[in-house]
Order: structure tokens, then C-alpha cells, then sequence
């Protein structure tokens, strides 16, 4: 069985730099945030080239995968761009180009906020991105929302068809995170039951050695009863609350999902995140299902304990 560990990466982050440096031998690739497209297919570069050499130098050209994100993550800006041959067209050679300026051999296109009533522009924006890029000779993989049933009026994840998707791009990064998110109630960002949902979901719609399952390394903060949105946190910010609080991480049954919670004044706090414990979980969901492999957002906000874990079980998979 071979695996797969991707990470993104948040341009200028120099935690996660550091992470994907100190775990380089876990990673067979980066896929960092580099690049966001406009409207009328421009390309806004999103970090410096010291930046971009510094990745270079630490993962080889062949493993890195820019990121092309709509602008600012506008839902406009994605709607209008997949409306606008001119404007695909243009992106195309952009990418092209920046692809060739740095010798990458392919890139990760994320593109959100897609109207469900533009299922079909979207499918012909991949279609021509992949006819046109691989005969070039580059990859295109996609990061899309996870979801569990075919949602076609789902205003999220609605125009992400899967079956059609899969058939042209050669990597698929289902994001399985935020299951509950920052403006919602609290709960397990990625609970387990629902993780395999998606999974058994994408399997009947997609080649299976195409599927990457995303997972998060974060944690949110949510006061109980407030209309206050959670805060994102990283793994040490929350072991720091932890150990200032003395508090016990509890454990989600269910969910498979660690939580803790304390008190703030007169408030009341959960934090759900994901730690070694919680991922070593989703690990044994993909060597069940055999996925080609895991990607993480992202390096830089984790448990640094998943790392030994995650080498372990790559080695598992090449004894198989």
C-alpha cells in the first residue's frame, strides 16, 4: 500500500515552516498558499520569493504544489471567473507560467464559495484545466468541501460533483474539517462517524487512489451560550489553557474527538480539537478504506506527538 502525507501551508507562517522542516522525512509533498486568482484569471502571488526558495530548498521542486485560491476567497470572484472563457483561459497560461518560472511539476487548485446553479461552469473550468495542463506534462490536483450524500442544492458543497471531478484531476483533497465551525455551536471539528461518511461517500463517486483525506490540526474555543464566534487555536495555545486551568482532557466517545472545558469569568468554554489520540483514529479509517493518502491543515498548529505516529504508519503501509 503506498501512502501518501501532504501539508498545506500558509504563506509567511514561520511555525509552519519550522514543523515542515523538523518533519520533512514525514511529507512526500507541500502545497502551499501561493497564488490567488482573480476574475478575469490574473494571478495575485501571495509570497515573496525568498519564501518560495526557502520551501525549495527544504522539500526539491518535485513536491511542492502551489495552492490557487480565489481572491480573498470571494464567492464573486469564483462565479464569475468560471463564467468568463476568456478569463479560464487566461488563468491557464498564468499558472502555466508560474509553474514554469519556479520548475514545479504541478499545482493544487481551491477554488470555494462555487453557486450550486454553476455545477456545470465549474465541471468545464476542470475539464479544460486538465486536458490543457497535462499536455504539458503538469498535475492538477483539487481541494473540494467534504460531504456525504450527492447535496446537489447544498450551498456549500452543492457544485462539487464528485463523480465528474474525479474523472479529471489526479489528486482529490476532500477538506474533512469543520464539521462544526467558528459561527456554530460547539462540537468535534472532525468527528469520527462522519469522517467515514465522507469517505464512503467519495469512494462510490471517485477513484479511490485519487482521494486524499483532509484533516485539521486546530482547535476552536467556543463560550457556551454566546453569540461570540469560536476562536481558532493551535495545539500548544491549547495545552497552554490546559495546563494554566490544570484541566483533564476529556474524550468524545462518539466522536472519537478530545475536548476540554474551563471556565472564563463568568463564562463557560469548550475546546474541541484533534490531537495524536484523535488522529490515530482517522489513520486506521484510511488504511481500511486503502486512501491514497492524507493531507493536513497545517503544520505549524499541531500535537507534536502525530508526527512519530504518522511515521509508524507509513512504514506500515510499505511493509504491506
Amino acid at each position: 500500500m503506498s501512502f501518501e502525507v501532504m501539508a498545506y501551508h500558509l504563506a509567511g507562517n514561520h511555525a509552519g515552516l519550522s514543523s515542515i522542516k523538523d518533519n520533512k522525512n514525514c511529507l512526500d509533498g507541500i502545497i502551499p498558499g501561493l497564488l490567488e486568482a482573480k476574475e478575469n484569471g490574473e494571478l495575485v502571488e501571495k509570497s515573496a520569493r525568498d519564501e518560495i526558495e526557502r520551501l525549495i530548498g527544504l522539500m526539491g521542486r518535485d513536491l511542492i504544489y502551489p495552492l490557487v485560491q480565489n481572491y480573498g476567497l470571494c464567492s464573486e470572484v469564483s462565479n464569475k471567473l468560471i463564467n468568463n472563457q476568456a478569463a479560464i483561459s487566461r488563468l491557464h497560461e498564468n499558472i502555466v507560467s508560474f509553474l514554469e518560472k519556479y520548475g514545479f511539476l504541478g499545482f493544487n487548485l481551491n477554488l470555494e464559495g462555487i453557486k450550486h446553479t454553476n455545477k456545470k461552469e465549474f465541471n468545464n473550468l476542470i475539464e479544460i484545466l486538465a486536458q490543457n495542463i497535462s499536455q504539458k506534462g503538469y498535475q492538477l490536483d483539487i481541494s473540494i468541501p467534504a460531504k456525504t450524500e450527492n447535496n446537489k442544492d447544498h450551498t456549500w458543497s452543492g457544485a462539487y460533483q464528485y463523480d465528474i471531478l474525479g474523472m479529471f484531476v489526479d489528486r482529490v483533497m476532500i477538506m474533512a474539517y469543520d464539521y462544526h465551525w467558528p459561527g456554530g455551536p460547539p462540537g468535534p471539528i472532525a468527528p469520527l462517524s462522519w469522517v467515514r461518511d465522507v469517505i464512503d461517500y467519495a469512494i462510490m463517486e471517485m477513484p479511490l487512489e485519487k482521494i486524499c483525506l483532509g484533516i485539521g490540526f486546530y482547535g476552536y474555543d467556543w463560550e457556551v451560550n454566546s453569540d461570540k464566534k469560536a476562536r481558532g487555536l493551535l495545539y500548544s495555545q491549547i495545552e497552554k489553557i490546559r495546563k494554566e486551568k490544570n484541566l483533564e482532557i476529556e474524550w468524545d466517545q462518539e466522536a472519537q474527538s478530545p475536548y476540554l472545558k474551563y471556565k472564563e469569568g463568568t463564562g463557560e468554554h469548550e475546546i474541541w480539537f484533534e490531537n495524536s489520540q484523535s488522529m490515530k483514529k482517522k489513520l486506521q479509517l484510511i488504511r481500511e478504506f486503502q486512501l491514497k493518502g492524507i493531507v493536513f491543515w497545517r503544520p505549524g498548529q499541531e500535537d507534536p506527538k502525530v508526527w512519530p505516529l504518522v511515521k509508524r504508519f507509513k512504514q506500515s503501509c510499505q511493509g504491506q
